[in-house]
């Protein structure tokens, strides 16, 4: 082993570890001229299989300056997208094998006959680029139909059958008079609800809004499943207020992002309807329907949700042709977040990112509940719901799990390009899971889970054998959220103590934090309909509410130290400390205790702390957590 200073490798792409699929660039590596190399080459590794590429290493004659120094070049050109491991093979001066790999210890250049590290490069699709505004922001989900009523909007359309309710009353969680659990409780939040509350979001530094669908779906308030893509919800406005809506977002330096579910409809799309009923019917392949009538359904469980058939022309074009709905919709958004995107197919993915593209530039946002492919980012989308950053935050906190949370962070770093990385969102709950304060409080939580969230995951006490078969009891499961839902006072500010340490971390971790409405005022619940009840504007926690300025106004003003992927963790236990160029973050998980300080950070200015940590000048005393700029 040499010093590992001597040896350099270096690569003349735009970052050290990216490259463009199928262009070409160069690799290099300085040693010693003491160090007697013959038969240098480079080899990659695809995903761990055989060498894909092995190249010879040429001397650079024109690095004749560097007297104590040979620079030896490759030209290199990758043809698959993904994560290739590479390292350097030579003979030495005894005709031994020898291997330039990484240290162990240090992550730097070692000559190594035995295991040791390869460097990583991602290869990516070329070109990825997206729009800035997606990057080093904040992100706000609202739940349209829960968020806010406009005063100036108009009154409910009265549409028949729909269950009408007045602001702020629990959502119904039973069954309806047919024993069926239904989506049927309008509160009518609206476009002109979020018009009126911009100023609100411009206090919390906001600068996408990411709003659920308000396309037309006749008895689903959430709207996941559409009776008409192509027709705004009359509950929720007309295409003149999503165009002013968007006009005076943009005017403010706020973008729209609009979700879409595209996967399924509703059984009372009048397209569907027709498909069902007449085995002629042009809208036939558009769905899996057979000779018997029956058809397939989303997650085999909800019959009112028609899947589609991807491979079907006709429904290709509805949704990404010249006059789809991704057409009329993206002149009055900024982006597009698409639901259950897994189930979506690629080049279905990819049709919707090109049109959405075609004449301004848009994020495109994939539902995503694991790691995506890396092929399909910067061509089939941009970014994704970023879930496995949500478990391993709550792995740490919650359960010490430390080295889960390492594994998490990293896993995502070293498998998405650094565009991807930084668009994705970063959420502590979402409409989808239990609310960040509930799941803080520990309150009638099960303990164990693969996802922190999922307490209604088997075995759960709501698992029963019946004739041999597992059901589980949907009825008492609801009924014992209901019972849980409030927090006591004491339940309540230990939850919102803890919440403030995940904020940090979340507001600082690459990507960009997404805040669930209503989260930064107090609102708590479990699963849906529990985690979905109206903003409670007449029942603010100002105090959680400043916490989220603040850190609004640390991540708007520390933007550029927090744009981009670079991260270095220095330590994670029931610490957490990591650095994000020049600014360090520190959380601690437990007890009050004594952090030493890296050297470089010791003369730092504190920007964020909360009030149970101080600062000397080597180190922190205290608890939760604290942000510093160097």
């Amino acid at each position: 082993m040499i010093n590992n200073k001597e040896i350099r490798v270096s690569t003349n792409t735009k970052r050290v570890n990216e490259a463009e699929v199928g262009t070409e660039f160069k690799l290099s590596v300085t040693i010693p001229k003491d160090i007697q190399v013959t038969q240098l080459k480079v080899l990659f590794n695809m995903e761990g299989e055989n060498p894909s590429v092995v190249k010879e290493m040429v001397l650079d004659q024109s690095n004749n300056r560097q007297i104590n120094y040979n620079k030896y070049t490759a030209k290199v050109t990758l043809d698959r997208i993904g994560n290739y491991y590479y390292y350097f093979s030579f003979k030495d001066g005894y005709g031994n094998n020898q291997a330039i790999k990484l240290s162990r210890e240090n992550n730097k250049p070692i000559i190594t006959m035995g295991e040791a590290p390869y460097w990583r490069i991602l290869v990516i699709q070329k070109d990825f680029k997206v729009p800035d505004f997606a990057k080093g922001t904040i992100y706000y989900q609202i739940f349209i139909d829960r968020f806010n009523h406009g005063s100036n909007g108009k009154e409910n359309q009265g549409i028949k059958g729909r269950n009408y309710r007045k602001w702020g009353e629990f959502p119904n969680f039973k069954r309806n008079e047919k024993g069926k659990f239904h989506n049927n409780d309008f509160f009518c939040g609206n476009l002109k609800g979020i018009e009126e509350k911009l100023p609100y979001f411009k206090s919390l530094s906001v600068g996408v809004l990411y709003i659920s669908p308000i396309n037309f779906s006749l008895y689903r308030y959430d709207r996941y499943a559409a009776t008409n893509h192509l027709m705004i919800d009359p509950d929720v406005g007309t295409f003149e207020d999503l165009a002013r809506l968007h006009r005076k977002a943009n005017a403010m330096g706020i973008h729209i992002v609009l979700d879409m579910a595209l996967n399924h409809c509703s059984d009372d799309n009048p397209i569907f309807k027709e498909a069902i009923s007449n085995p002629n019917s042009p809208y036939r392949d558009w769905f899996y329907i057979d000779n018997n009538g029956n058809y397939r359904y989303w997650y085999g469980e909800f019959v009112d949700m028609p899947v589609f058939n991807q491979a079907s022309q006709g429904y290709r074009d509805y949704v990404y042709g010249e006059n789809g709905v991704i057409a009329k919709f993206a002149p009055f958004v900024d982006g597009f977040r698409l639901d259950v995107a897994e189930e979506l197919w690629p080049d279905v993915l990819e049709g919707i990112r090109n049109r959405a593209n075609e004449n301004k530039a848009h994020v495109i946002i994939a539902e995503y509940w694991n790691r995506a492919q890396t092929s399909y980012l910067g061509k089939c989308f941009d970014g994704t719901t970023n879930y496995l950053y949500t478990n391993a935050m709550y792995k740490w906190l919650m359960d010490g799990e430390y080295h889960y949370f390492a594994q998490q962070i990293n896993d995502l770093l070293e498998n998405y390009p650094h565009e991807a990385v930084c668009t994705m969102i970063n959420s502590l709950d979402t409409h989808d899971i239990v609310r960040a304060l509930t799941i803080i409080s520990g309150k009638w939580m099960r303990h164990g889970l693969d996802r922190r969230w999922d307490i209604d995951k088997y075995p759960s006490p709501w698992h029963k054998i019946v004739n041999g078969l597992i059901q589980f009891f949907t009825d008492q499961f609801r009924q014992d959220e209901f019972i849980f839902d409030r927090l006591t006072p004491k339940e309540y500010r230990r939850a919102k103590k803890l919440l403030e340490i995940l904020l940090v971390i979340d507001y600082t971790l690459p990507g960009n934090p997404c805040i669930l409405y209503g989260t930064d005022v107090g609102l708590h619940g479990y699963k849906d309909p529990f985690n979905r009840k109206c903003f409670p504007w007449d029942r603010i926690d100002k105090d959680l509410l400043h916490v989220h300025k603040r850190l609004g106004a640390m991540r708007r003003h520390n933007r550029k130290s927090l744009m981009d992927a670079n991260y270095k963790l220095i330590r994670c236990d029931d610490v957490l400390c990591y650095e994000r160029n020049n600014l360090l973050v520190v959380a601690n998980r437990y007890k009050p205790q004594e952090i030493n300080i890296p050297k470089e950070f010791q003369c730092s200015e504190i920007i964020y702390a909360t009030n149970k940590m101080q600062k000397s000048t080597t180190r922190i005393l205290g608890e939760t957590a604290m942000i510093l700029r160097r």
